[in-house]
């Protein structure tokens, strides 16, 4: 199955360049992992859904930076 790009995952990768593309899935990356890992409070359906999204969109970033490289 295909993922395609939500209206705003196209806008961001509009500002998302091959120069900046890799420090922005480092960033998303970072993130994720702090949240989920180093947080020690709970995490609810909502959070939990949320970073789930934030997966998706360095997933989608680094597809696309495939395409393109």
């Amino acid at each position: 199955m295909t993922k395609k790009l939500n209206p705003a995952q196209r806008k961001l990768l509009e500002y998302v360049d091959a120069l900046d593309g890799p420090d922005r899935v480092k960033a998303l990356k970072w993130l994720h992992d702090v949240a989920l890992y180093e947080s020690h409070e709970p995490l609810y359906r909502e959070e939990k859904e949320a970073l789930y999204q934030v997966k998706v969109l360095w997933e989608l970033i680094e597809a696309t930076l495939m395409e393109l490289g």
